[in-house]
């Protein structure tokens, strides 16, 4: 992917972006690539497959059909404002006619994209201010929500419960039992944990991230006090309700043969990431698994290829914590139900 950032004011010219509020698209930026392809280059051809939605942001094209009349398209067109040749199979030809620049983004990402922004639209009214627009996009922005079925996303926000809280409020506090996963709608917060008789500062969140989730997952203990920086509104949503939409979406498990089946038939590295502690994992290894203590992985998680799809081994509830931090990252991840055969529940397919 290109180093260079679409720039949102492009982006807005085009349907469905054009409907996105400035947070949603701030948070989309990321996931295009931005292609830049001199004159006289095939940027598809007809009868070509292709998983790209492709936007022309500058320049101009030679679009050639099945009958070889030829158009050419500019991005100044009255009629550039879709993507080109949206189908999953080319139906035209497609030549550069000068250097050009375009916007291309995965077309099932796309889709998911729309469908929870579509969703979400559906539940706001005409006087809801900006601020119930803007959490529902952070959220739904997160790479977390992509294994969330879209059917589900409406009955997810409904079981969202508002919540004043003040300045200097602590909203979570280290060491008490979990039951309620939060996200800031307005106003910033602050991570703390103990180290000694002292407190840790361990990051600022503010409006659109969220917290709390770990000990809902692994029903441990809070591992870090949350305390409120200023005036705001948090989102809650209770531990019941998270684990039957949330954590049962995201969180999948396969047995140990359906792990040796995808090993061969996938096309991609399969890790083995075993998340208890060093001792532990000495004691009681998985051959071939990697160590990477749960206290470790936020922190790693973002050094990991995301082309690779990850197995988390080890033990029960963290490693459903564990796949849940590697999903939130955006990246490919399972439990392995160590011991199980071919009664656990059957895997997405890796993609």
């Amino acid at each position: 992917m290109s180093d260079v950032v679409a720039e949102m004011s492009r982006l807005e010219n085009f349907i469905p972006f054009d409907c996105l509020g400035e947070s949603h698209l701030k948070e989309i930026q990321g996931q295009f690539e931005v292609i830049k392809i001199d004159p006289g280059r095939l940027l598809f051809k007809r009868g070509q497959t292709s998983h790209k939605a492709y936007f022309l942001v500058e320049g101009s094209l030679d679009l050639t059909d099945a009958s070889f009349q030829v158009r050419h398209f500019a991005a100044d067109d009255d009629e550039n404002y879709l993507a080109l040749d949206n189908y999953p199979e080319h139906t035209i030809n497609a030549i550069s006619a000068e250097t050009t620049t375009l916007y291309a983004i995965d077309r099932n990402k796309l889709d998911l994209l729309m469908t929870w922004t579509q969703a979400a639209e559906s539940m706001l009214d005409e006087d809801d201010d900006e601020s119930e627009r803007d959490w529902m996009d952070a959220l739904l922005s997160s790479e977390l929500f992509s294994a969330i079925p879209p059917a589900m996303i409406h009955s997810l926000f409904v079981k969202f419960e508002e919540r004043d809280v003040q300045l200097g409020e602590t909203v979570v506090t280290e060491g008490e039992d979990g039951d309620t996963f939060f996200v800031i709608k307005q106003g910033k917060a602050m991570v703390t944990r103990s180290k000694g008789a002292k407190q840790e500062t361990l990051a600022a969140l503010s409006a659109g991230r969220f917290f709390g989730e770990d000990a809902l997952i692994s029903d441990s203990p809070r591992n870090a006090t949350i305390t409120m920086s200023s005036d705001g509104v948090l989102m809650c949503l209770g531990k019941q309700d998270f684990q039957s939409i949330l954590q049962d979406s995201v969180i999948r498990h396969l047995s140990e043969d359906e792990l040796d089946t995808m090993v061969l038939e996938a096309e991609t590295a399969c890790i083995l990431v075993d998340v208890r502690l060093p001792m532990e994992f000495r004691h009681d290894r998985t051959p071939g698994a990697r160590n990477l203590p749960l206290n470790e992985l936020r922190r790693e998680v973002h050094n990991l290829e995301k082309d690779f799809f990850y197995v988390v081994c080890g033990d029960g509830r963290r490693s459903e914590l564990g796949a849940y931090i590697l999903s939130e990252a955006g990246l490919n991840a399972y439990v392995l139900d160590r011991g199980k055969a071919t009664d656990a529940k059957k895997p997405t397919e890796v993609a």
